[in-house]
C-alpha cells in the first residue's frame, strides 16, 4: 500500500509549528499575554491625531458663496480628496473646492499651467493659471505645512486670467473660515 507523503508530513509540520511558537522552557516566570494591536492603538501615545479640518465640509464652505451667485446646489466631489465639492452655473462653468488634510501647497503640481506663489487672506498660497488647460485656474491656500484648501474654476469660455480671478475671489471668501495650521 502506498502512503501519501504530503498528507503524512502536514500533521508533523503543524505539530512542530505549534510547539515552536509556544512558551519556551528555557525562560522562567509566569507567561503573560502579548498586547494586541487594538489595545496598543487605543493608548494615547499611539493614537493618530485628528485631521486638521475636523468636521468641516467643503460643501458647507462653498454653498453660501456659490448659491448667492446663481450656481446650482453644490455636490460632493472626491477628485483631489474625499472632502471636495463643486457647483455649476450654466453658461459660466464650474467652481470646486477641496480640503486636503495630508498634502500642502508645495505638493500641488502645475499640470498644464505655471505655479506662482501668492497670498490669500494673509495665508501662503499658490496660483496655477491653466492648471487643467484653457479657461482654468487653481488656487491653493496653505492650512499648515501639510494641509491645504484648493479652489478651482473651469470656465465655459473666457481666459485663464478670468478663471484665476474667480478662484481668487472664492478663496478669499473661504480662507477666513479655515482652521489655523501649525
Amino acid at each position: 500500500m502506498k502512503t501519501n507523503v504530503r498528507s503524512a508530513a502536514i500533521p508533523a509540520i503543524l505539530a512542530i509549528a505549534l510547539t515552536s511558537s509556544g512558551c519556551s522552557p528555557e525562560k522562567a516566570g509566569t507567561p503573560s499575554p502579548v498586547p494586541t494591536p487594538t489595545s496598543a492603538a487605543s493608548s494615547p501615545q499611539t493614537a493618530t491625531p485628528e485631521k486638521i479640518f475636523g468636521a468641516l465640509k467643503a460643501c458647507e464652505l462653498l454653498e453660501p458663496v456659490t448659491t448667492s451667485k446663481g450656481f446650482s446646489k453644490p455636490t460632493e466631489e472626491n477628485y483631489e480628496s474625499d472632502n471636495g465639492c463643486q457647483a455649476q452655473k450654466s453658461e459660466y462653468g464650474v467652481i470646486s473646492t477641496y480640503l486636503v488634510d495630508e498634502a500642502g501647497i508645495n505638493e500641488l503640481t502645475p499640470g498644464r499651467g505655471t505655479k506662482a506663489a501668492t497670498q490669500v487672506a494673509g495665508r501662503d498660497a499658490v496660483e496655477i493659471p491653466g492648471s487643467g488647460g484653457t479657461y482654468t485656474c487653481m488656487v491653493g491656500v496653505a492650512v499648515g505645512p501639510k494641509a491645504r484648501m484648493t479652489v478651482g474654476t473651469t470656465l465655459v469660455k473666457g481666459s485663464n486670467e478670468e478663471a484665476c480671478a474667480s478662484s481668487r475671489e472664492v478663496a478669499e471668501l473661504l480662507a477666513p473660515k479655515l482652521p489655523q495650521g501649525s
